[in-house]
């Protein structure tokens, strides 16, 4: 079960979150909510919930300004951002606090739960490769000078086929290591994930796309790596705030000064 808390200044809309989602349904238990940022970060810190909503526009301290704080103490905590605008300066500032996702008030019960359950798969991931790291580095205390060597020709290997579909299973037979063993070089020389090391590989390339060309999405999808449109609009949006279809207007814009 994943802790959540809410900070908002607006209690009834928390209440309203609170009563129309399946909360332990869907693998997650709300721990607190608060309605005051400098309070909201001390809890942060010291509680370490997994996820935190967070509302933009509070007295004080606005919600921007408490996730860069809070990443700047050190937690690791994934941010939902919680604001009823959405303009081109919001989804810019959505991007450079890098934030898991973003929800619009008042907010759609089945909107948010499909947001939970993509942020839970993501957390499943995460706890998953910290056993797998764990596991990894009590097999490998040391990891061979051989080992580096290797783990450059995967590198190479991923950013030679990251259009095409790469299962950890066939790296780990193709180069000789444990799937384990793999997912911790990955976590030791890159600081992320294999999973998300690829998906964030495959993201800056579909951004290259989006600002270069006037390729369709589909297109763009499958000449980086995506399954489907509906997909890749998905990760897109996770990991840069906005839908791609924003993001390449939001860079046109820039480009012509506006």
């Amino acid at each position: 079960m994943y802790t959540v808390i809410f900070v908002d200044d607006e209690p009834w809309v928390i209440i309203d979150i609170l009563h129309s989602i399946p909360w332990a349904k869907l693998g997650f238990e709300v721990i607190g909510h608060y309605d005051k940022p400098r309070e909201a970060k001390e809890v942060i810190l010291t509680q370490k919930p997994h996820l935190v909503f967070v509302d933009i526009n509070m007295p004080v301290m606005n919600g921007f300004e408490l996730i860069r704080r809070c990443r700047e103490e050190g937690s690791d905590a994934a941010f939902v951002i919680l604001s009823a605008y959405s303009d081109f300066e919001f989804a810019k500032q959505a991007i450079k606090a890098a934030v898991l996702d973003y929800c619009l008030k008042p907010v759609n019960p089945a909107a948010m739960a499909a947001v939970l359950d993509d942020i839970r798969k993501q957390l499943d991931e995460r706890e998953s490769v910290k056993r797998a790291e764990e596991a990894a580095e009590k097999e490998n205390a040391d990891v061979p000078a051989a080992s580096n060597e290797r783990f450059g020709h995967i590198l190479e290997y991923v950013k030679s086929n990251f259009n095409t579909k790469l299962l950890l299973r066939e790296i780990a037979e193709e180069f000789a290591f444990s799937k384990n063993y793999i997912c911790f070089l990955f976590k030791k020389y890159t600081g992320n994930t294999f999973s998300a090391y690829i998906t964030a590989l495959r993201v800056e390339k579909s951004k290259e796309l989006l600002e270069t060309t006037e390729l369709p999405l589909y297109d763009i999808a499958e000449r980086t790596g995506f399954m489907d449109s509906y997909y890749f609009n998905r990760v897109f949006k996770s990991a840069c705030g906005v839908p791609p279809h924003k993001y390449r207007v939001m860079m046109k814009s820039r480009a012509h000064g506006a």
